[in-house]
């Protein structure tokens, strides 16, 4: 019997790609159900609703915040050394969007945020141990299970690193969004 638990893709190969495949059209389903009888456009959406590239403010855009310079940025502060720090704060997700998170990426120079801890919508996701993708050609990894947070709903990530100081962590995904919200200015 396989294990089929958490783990993080070095590449978007076919079996993540379908994976993520497979979380985007869950999203646009249930938006259609909630958003009816507005349809799915596509990445430049005309009417009704569409995707984009997930942005820090998908995240934060009603309350919470990004522990960084703004909500415009994933850069974030780790003030205390080999400690959980809280990265983004109760994050409320706007009404007019969800949000499919598919992995992580880290561009410091030497990258040592160690694990990720995600809780959205009430459920706490097992922690995500970020080591093995500083081993690659390139610091991004992908979840074997991407997450997918409906419109207003919360949240909450802590990380751990061996140092303090500015950390060039973000997340990768997709926004899944009525058309006002994708053309509003962020």
């Amino acid at each position: 019997m396989p294990l089929n638990f958490p783990v993080l893709y070095r590449t978007m190969d076919t079996k993540a790609d379908q994976i993520i495949s497979n979380a985007v059209a869950t999203a646009i389903a249930d938006a259609e159900a909630l958003w009816s009888p507005e349809k799915f456009d596509g990445v430049f959406p005309v009417k009704g609703f569409g995707i984009r590239k997930l942005v820090p403010h998908d995240i934060c855009s009603n309350s919470g915040s990004i522990y960084g310079p703004s909500n415009s940025t994933w850069v974030f502060s780790q003030v205390t050394a080999s400690a959980w720090e809280t990265w983004i704060s109760s994050g409320i997700l706007s009404d007019s969007c969800y949000v499919v998170i598919t992995g992580i990426f880290n561009y410091d120079a030497s990258p040592d945020t160690d694990v990720l801890k995600i809780t959205a919508d009430g459920i706490e996701y097992p922690l995500y141990d970020l080591q093995e993708m500083y081993g690659w050609d390139i610091a991004t990894a992908y979840f074997s299970h991407p997450i997918i947070i409906r419109p207003e709903k919360k949240i909450h990530i802590k990380v751990k690193s061996q140092t303090a100081g500015q950390k060039k962590l973000g997340l990768l995904g997709y926004t899944v969004a009525k058309r006002s919200y994708l053309i509003g200015e962020i």
